[in-house]
């Protein structure tokens, strides 16, 4: 599988301009960044590239003032897999969750840890949004619960649930990367209560779930969102996040179109998770 990767200069960026970016280019189907001191390496499967998607997409990000410039080359997708290792670091969820790779010192684990090889999905726990996802997670009783993970990427949020006590959880993704990345991750934290499925909303049959979680981009949050509330028991939750602050309001209309109710949310360097709850039809 050919990738193009992509070196864009950042010298000068702050950390909310390129949040700002890596969210933009995750929309247009970038699925992997690598930052440097100076300039930050963004990917792109060959055939997912369109250069009129991205230049539409400079000109939107020059409206917020960040100007884009790049060059880019084609290359395999296992060498920038290996520089985004190299830059994997444990990472601590207010003090109670650990995820770390395999390669890791196993010493400081916790009680609650997750061993997660990142590879090229999406959920490693450095980013805010997998952060705001799992103290979520954590505020509610899963214990028993049936759980969905769409857009499920390394499994990280579909394993967290296990270890939370879920009777079963399905992590679903339609990239054949993270499809297998994260049956690996699932085999090696022992989350046996977990199925793992290649798709869409698609795959779901007529399956319903007691809390939905999807940490995906606006555009699939929106399309779906009426999928997710189709499959979702009455008094049931979707924790959904990988949302800007000022594009939380789309997201937000069509979940109140769905008839779903806005429990909280949360914000964190302009990222935004969202949590709603499936009513019982008034008589």
């Amino acid at each position: 599988m050919a990738y193009l990767e992509f070196e864009i200069p950042a010298r000068s960026w702050s950390s909310s301009e390129k949040e700002i970016l890596f969210a933009k280019m995750s929309q247009i189907g970038f699925e992997g960044f690598v930052e440097g001191e100076d300039d930050i390496q963004a990917y792109i499967e060959e055939q997912h590239y369109s250069s009129d998607d991205l230049n539409l997409l400079i000109d939107e990000l020059a409206t917020f003032n960040i100007k884009v410039q790049y060059r880019y080359h084609r290359t395999e997708d296992q060498n920038w897999n290996e520089e985004w290792e190299k830059k994997f670091d444990p990472v601590v969820v207010d003090k109670g969750v650990l995820i770390r790779a395999p390669f890791h010192d196993s010493s400081g684990d916790l009680e609650c840890t997750l061993v997660i090889e990142p590879k090229m999905s999406f959920g490693t726990g450095h980013h805010h949004t997998t952060i705001l996802m799992i103290r979520e997670m954590g505020s509610l009783d899963m214990e028993g619960r049936c759980i969905l993970d769409m857009g499920c990427g390394t499994g990280v949020l579909g394993i967290f649930g296990c270890l939370k006590g879920a009777s079963r959880v399905l992590g679903v993704d339609y990239d054949q990367w993270a499809y297998e990345n994260a049956l690996e991750n699932v085999e090696r934290n022992g989350a046996t209560c977990m199925e793992v499925r290649l798709g869409d909303v698609g795959v779901l049959g007529q399956e319903m779930f007691d809390i939905i979680l999807a940490n995906i981009t606006r555009n699939t949050l929106v399309r779906d969102m009426s999928e997710y509330a189709s499959h979702l028991v009455v008094g049931g939750r979707i924790l959904v996040s990988g949302i800007l602050a000022e594009d939380a309001q789309y997201v937000l209309n069509e979940a109140y179109r769905c008839g779903l109710n806005h429990e909280n949310t949360k914000e964190e360097s302009n990222w935004i998770s969202l949590s709603f709850v499936k009513p019982k039809k008034s008589l």
